[in-house]
């Protein structure tokens, strides 16, 4: 499937998502006000972080869509990473703490809710729209795979609040704190989590292995080059790559033969391996090592 479709079936997942989430998180609200369990709050405060991360994912995924300008010579490919940093922090620290601050203060001071019935049936209304939702994304794609993973947290979070208001309800009235903490510390995860995966990218993640050696096979491809080494490869992008690499040639090879033999090698490794955006080949008469250059095998050679 094209990259572009890729997205916009994306997007329009997002687009349900949000909606869905709207509506379950204005009725989780209103619950906490009826019925004044404060683990209705904090499942509240939960699907808003996930409203948040959707509509920011959604955002920055169409920001990463603008092509190259002066300023931005790669392109704006890991804006969706930048955004997705900032609402793990923000979450984290705002969000997550306040709730467990909360949840302190109800198991010091425990008192039961109302209208038990009601708030079981939100949840469980919550769970089973996170569960649809979970099956309908795709997790052999990057940022579905991040999106799955967090509706399969609100799956569980649900399930917690669900057994925090029944417990409750039967007399175990400090239940309500723990499972409020419960849902911070879940968030305190998810925040974590994606602050984890989207940093590496903003640090000059590598991709795999193997998308080394398929470089390496391409370019071999071609009777002209002896070799290829000193390959440095790196994520501009969620599906985006720049790959530096020195090529080995006969040493009477003109410039003008060298010249057209990258082209033709970058031409081929974009056709094949489709999230290579831009080549940078280095021509020279020596043979060399073929390596995955990680920053300390580049700076031994250096």
């Amino acid at each position: 499937m094209h990259l572009h479709e890729r997205y916009l079936r994306f997007n329009r997942k997002v687009k349900v998502t949000f909606a869905v989430y709207t509506i379950i998180a204005g009725l989780k609200l209103i619950c906490y006000f009826l019925t004044g369990f404060l683990v209705m709050l904090a499942e509240f405060l939960h699907n808003l972080v996930d409203i948040t991360i959707f509509s920011t994912i959604a955002y920055t995924r169409k920001l990463s869509e603008k092509p190259p300008d002066s300023t931005h010579p790669f392109g704006h490919g890991l804006a969706q990473n930048v955004g997705s940093v900032v609402i793990s922090v923000i979450f984290v620290t705002v969000i997550a703490l306040e709730l467990v601050r909360e949840g302190i203060e109800r198991i010091l001071n425990p008192h039961a809710g109302k209208y038990p019935e009601l708030a079981v049936t939100i949840l469980i209304f919550s769970l089973l729209a996170s569960f649809i939702l979970y099956l309908i994304f795709d997790d052999k794609i990057v940022a579905e795979r991040s999106a799955k993973a967090e509706l399969y947290n609100d799956v569980l979070s649900n399930a917690g609040a669900i057994v925090g208001v029944l417990l409750t309800s039967l007399g175990f009235q400090r239940a309500d704190g723990f499972l409020t903490i419960f849902i911070a510390l879940r968030i305190c995860r998810n925040g974590y989590r994606l602050f984890k995966e989207n940093v590496t990218y903003l640090l000059g993640k590598s991709p795999d292995e193997e998308v080394y050696i398929r470089i390496k096979e391409v370019v071999e491809s071609f009777s002209e080059v002896l070799d290829v080494h000193d390959v440095i490869a790196i994520h501009i992008g969620e599906n985006s790559l720049h790959v530096d690499m020195h090529v080995t040639v006969r040493e009477d090879m003109t410039v003008k033969e060298a010249d057209e033999l990258t082209k033709k090698i970058a031409r081929k490794l974009m056709k094949e391996i489709p999230e290579i955006s831009y080549v940078l080949i280095h021509v020279c008469a020596e043979r060399g090592e073929f390596v995955r250059a990680t920053a300390s095998s580049v700076m031994k050679k250096l």
